[in-house]
């Protein structure tokens, strides 16, 4: 099954928790106090209350709302309001399979994450929220031109694109990005940018201002369909 690419490593420090959505499922990511990485169904067995809220206990997850812990597993641990109870082993989270490669945090619904065929020793520049689908956004990344940006050569030339990883190469600048596209619910998106190289400074400042207008001119797109 494929996996979707949910943030970059270095934004996941360990003992942290982060919320993200895969084929539509709202998820929880957390990474213990060790580093051992976790995604779950975000949804605390007891009431309900989503554990993205939550906070990192040593090798556990624990609930904010009655502070039920969950261990790596997946299984209640412990118990706060019985704390010599020993949890019924069948109290579960359902886990999903995740993994990093090339500082990028990849999901998957199924057994194993089956990352994209991206290349490695890319490097992360930026994380962002769009309000606008990732099939707005990927038009709007096929029909962008010079003329929305600066100057009068092609800026974007989309050389390569996977179901929710795009390439990108800007001739002018002499590299390319590597646009991975994650879906949130609402009509909203995330896209985390890699380049092929170690950018300068003045070329992040470049990335950053290209990405702020590409964010403007897709949701406003979407506003007009509305």
């Amino acid at each position: 099954m494929a996996c979707t690419g949910v943030g970059f490593s270095k934004n996941l420090s360990n003992a942290r928790v982060m919320r993200a959505f895969v084929n539509g499922k709202d998820v929880v990511i957390w990474r213990s106090r060790s580093g051992k990485l976790s995604a779950w169904e975000n949804r605390c067995p007891h009431r309900g209350m989503r554990l993205s809220y939550g906070f990192v206990r040593g090798e556990a997850l624990a609930c904010m709302y009655h502070g039920w812990h969950y261990g790596v597993d997946g299984k209640c641990k412990y118990i706060p309001a019985h704390p010599n109870l020993e949890p019924p082993k069948t109290i579960q989270i359902q886990r999903y399979s995740s993994c990093e490669k090339d500082g990028v945090i990849w999901v998957s619904e199924g057994i194993e994450a089956n990352t994209p065929e991206i290349p490695a020793g890319l490097f992360p520049i930026r994380s962002m929220e769009l309000h606008c689908s990732a099939d707005v956004l990927k038009n709007t990344l096929c029909g962008l031109t010079s003329a929305s940006l600066e100057n009068d050569q092609p800026v974007f030339h989309v050389t390569d694109e996977q179901e929710d990883v795009m390439y990108i190469d800007i001739p002018k600048r002499k590299f390319a990005l590597c646009f991975i596209l994650q879906n949130f619910p609402h009509s909203r998106c995330f896209i985390h940018v890699l380049s092929e190289r170690e950018c300068a400074p003045r070329d992040k400042k470049w990335i950053s201002r290209v990405l702020e207008r590409l964010r403007r001119i897709a949701e406003n797109r979407t506003g007009e369909a509305t």
